[in-house]
């Protein structure tokens, strides 16, 4: 994998080490790191946008899991994420030339979200910004997604007071996961202004929180069942909190008709709710279509069409390289 050297080298110099972004500017001068990227803002073509490069290939597996999710979503909230493959090369200590993924993910236009809080003059602003984190929490619900990683430095406050998230590479299918962050961010809102009491949000009839103790994070109930994580991995309970699929797994979406892909050391599978595979975790990609019934699976010979019952249907017969994700969209019959 690359490192962070390699990465300010590269962006020192961009035409020598990247393809498609070999026209960027840098707008910091500092690289930026979390647990699995490093980051820098850059402006390519009049826009500005943040680059993320993976710091393992569990980073990548994070990327690759969130970016099939936007193809299935209206919401704006959500970005348009865009994974270039093998994007920056360079040659490594012992003379090799190495390629690696960048990630790349628009900045919305605005101040970022400590500034505005700082600069609340009055009660009435406070309201305007209290009721923004409300409608953006709202969104979220309603795309169905948890961005899992909301804190001032990830929030830019646009025109009329709307929100936009960055930093999206923590985020995960299935609502609910981020209720705690928002309630933290309400709590600083209110301390700016004297008298100013939190309020309970309204969400027209989502339920954000879960009576499920014991774990290290729940998800919302989806079908029966939420989606938990212990020390041992993702699996699954019911809403008795009795345990009906272990928690062994790096990763779980929420369960659709039926389904539920997961994310093993092996690769990605699909599991049934009694947890029994209905395709084996040994693939690089498996995106479950609920409305097909059908997945869409990455091996090592390409991309395949499996059935809701794990039965191979074809190969994917096209032109388009599959280097580059997404996949071309299929249609898959219903029988």
């Amino acid at each position: 994998m690359a490192t962070i050297s390699s990465f300010r080298t590269a962006l020192s110099a961009p035409r020598s080490y990247f393809s498609a972004l070999a026209g960027i500017s840098c707008l910091e001068e500092r690289i930026l790191r979390s647990t699995y990227f490093a980051e820098m803002k850059v402006e390519c073509d009049g826009r500005k946008m943040l680059i993320y490069m993976p710091l393992s290939a569990v980073s990548l597996r994070r990327a690759e899991r969130f970016l099939p999710l936007k193809r299935h979503l209206a919401d704006p909230v959500v970005p348009h994420l865009t994974l270039l493959r093998e994007e920056m090369r360079w040659v490594d200590a012992v003379g090799r030339t190495t390629a690696c993924d960048i990630l790349c993910e628009p900045l919305p236009a605005g101040l970022p979200f400590a500034d505005a809080l700082a600069t609340i003059a009055d009660d009435e602003e406070a309201a305007q910004i209290m009721d923004a984190l409300d409608e953006l929490q709202a969104r979220l619900l309603r795309a169905d997604v948890s961005h899992n990683n909301i804190r001032e430095e990830n929030i830019v406050v646009g025109e009329d007071y709307r929100l936009w998230l960055v930093r999206w590479y923590y985020a995960t299918d299935g609502a609910g996961g981020d209720a705690a962050a928002f309630d933290a961010l309400r709590g600083k809102v209110a301390a700016k202004c004297e008298g100013m009491a939190l309020r309970e949000p309204d969400f027209d009839g989502y339920n954000v929180a879960q009576p499920l103790d014991g774990h290290l994070s729940v998800r919302l109930m989806r079908e029966g069942l939420a989606a938990v994580e212990d020390v041992t991995g993702w699996g699954f309970v019911d809403s008795d909190n009795r345990i009906v699929v272990e928690p062994k797994y790096e990763w779980v979406s929420d369960f659709r008709e039926g389904r539920a892909e997961v994310q093993t050391a092996e690769g990605m599978g699909l599991i049934d709710k009694h947890g029994e595979y209905i395709i084996l975790p040994r693939y690089k990609i498996v995106e479950y279509d609920a409305v097909s019934g059908c997945s869409q699976v990455l091996g090592q010979e390409g991309w395949m069409v499996f059935d809701y019952e794990g039965v191979q249907l074809q190969p994917l017969e096209c032109e388009q390289d599959i280097s580059v994700y997404p996949p071309p969209k299929l249609e898959c019959e219903i029988v």
